[in-house]
């Protein structure tokens, strides 16, 4: 809880110093609600992948997703000027959909199935850090000190939430 708690912080903050401010939206309405569904999503794979293994859960999960997703991605698809579309942002969509998504879920469902669904999905506590830090040597932009603290504070409490529920 500490974790998410100073990942949101964090971004609030940086929403404000942008100028930006908090408004709560429908996106925002939207987001929380997707966070809410992958948890759940996350705990029922979590439960099932020992029984069904990883690569099996995440295909399933996949096929059974597609009634939802597959109308809204014809619905947002339907204005765009495919032909506009360059093949390296399909290449890098087909990239980002096989490696990072399908097969990096492969590793997660894994590792839920390791270790239960509330531990292991900390982890993930991290990833906006990690991104932060690929983007200083492969664009150039420099974290600020204060991105660099939250992250360390974020590890902190990630940590001391493992080594807790060892006790």
């Amino acid at each position: 809880m500490l974790g998410g708690a100073l990942v949101l912080g964090f971004s609030l903050w940086r929403a404000q110093q942008a100028g930006q401010g908090f408004v709560p939206s429908l996106a925002d309405a939207g987001l929380a609600l997707g966070v809410l569904a992958a948890s759940v999503g996350y705990v029922a794979g979590a439960r099932v992948t020992p029984a069904l293994g990883a690569e099996r859960v995440i295909c399933w999960v996949t096929l059974v997703a597609l009634p939802v997703t597959l109308p809204g991605a014809l619905w947002f698809g339907a204005a765009q000027d495919w032909a506009a579309i360059r093949p390296s942002a399909w290449a890098g969509l087909a990239y980002v959909s096989l490696f990072s998504m399908w097969i990096g879920f492969f590793a997660w469902y894994r590792a839920l199935s390791w270790g239960d669904a509330v531990r292991i999905s900390q982890v993930q506590l991290l990833q906006p850090f990690f991104s932060i830090l690929a983007a200083w040597p492969l664009r150039g932009e420099q974290p600020a000190l204060a991105t660099l603290g939250v992250a360390l504070a974020v590890i902190a409490s990630v940590a001391w939430g493992r080594s807790a529920a060892r006790r």
